[in-house]
């Protein structure tokens, strides 16, 4: 792997694969992401992006079964189509593979907004996401304001809207009808703007 350079995306072609990118990541102190065969840095992130995703994976710990999902943060990965992603918050069914790195069947994904990210997530992520057969929801949070985008899968058809429903205000709260909970974004964004 010698050659990479950090301030740069790097593409190794047919000489990095998933399982090469998955060794070569675990020695790195930065965050990167493979995407169809390119390693892509990923932006360091600001302390409201990480209030809102740490907030996040406090209400599903606190509201969901913990003898049954887990809430992971961005350093746990999944492997999706010829990608490996790192969203910021993943809950999947508990598992006894201690030693995995990633998972393909994550339940609910949340990706919070940076101002480097807004194309990818909305675009790019969702369309790999909502292939996943596993996936109920995908939340797009703001990371500055009381808004999200929410991709539900409809229970009664198995299917996703082509279009997130857009959820915003203090007062809204996000319905994840999989799981039966419901999630405040008065209280994700109580710590946003004070």
């Amino acid at each position: 792997m010698t050659g990479f350079s950090e301030d740069t995306h790097a593409s190794y072609g047919a000489t990095m694969d998933k399982r090469a990118f998955l060794t070569w990541v675990q020695g790195q102190d930065g965050r990167y992401e493979f995407d169809n065969g390119r390693v892509v840095m990923q932006a360091r992130v600001t302390r409201a992006h990480s209030r809102v995703g740490n907030t996040i994976v406090r209400l599903l710990n606190e509201r969901l079964d913990l003898d049954k999902w887990e809430a992971h943060t961005e350093s746990f990965g999944i492997d999706v189509g010829n990608s490996v992603r790192y969203p910021d918050v993943m809950v999947e069914a508990l598992s006894s593979g201690e030693d995995d790195l990633v998972t393909d069947a994550p339940v609910l994904l949340v990706e919070v907004l940076s101002p480097s990210s807004v194309g990818t997530d909305m675009t790019v992520k969702a369309a790999e996401y909502l292939t996943l057969p596993s996936l109920q929801l995908y939340i797009v949070a703001s990371q500055d304001e009381p808004i999200c985008w929410v991709w539900q899968r409809d229970q009664a058809t198995g299917t996703f809207a082509k279009l997130p429903s857009e959820i915003s205000g203090r007062e809204a709260s996000i319905e994840i009808v999989f799981f039966g909970i419901e999630l405040p974004l008065g209280e994700i964004y109580a710590r946003i703007g004070i």
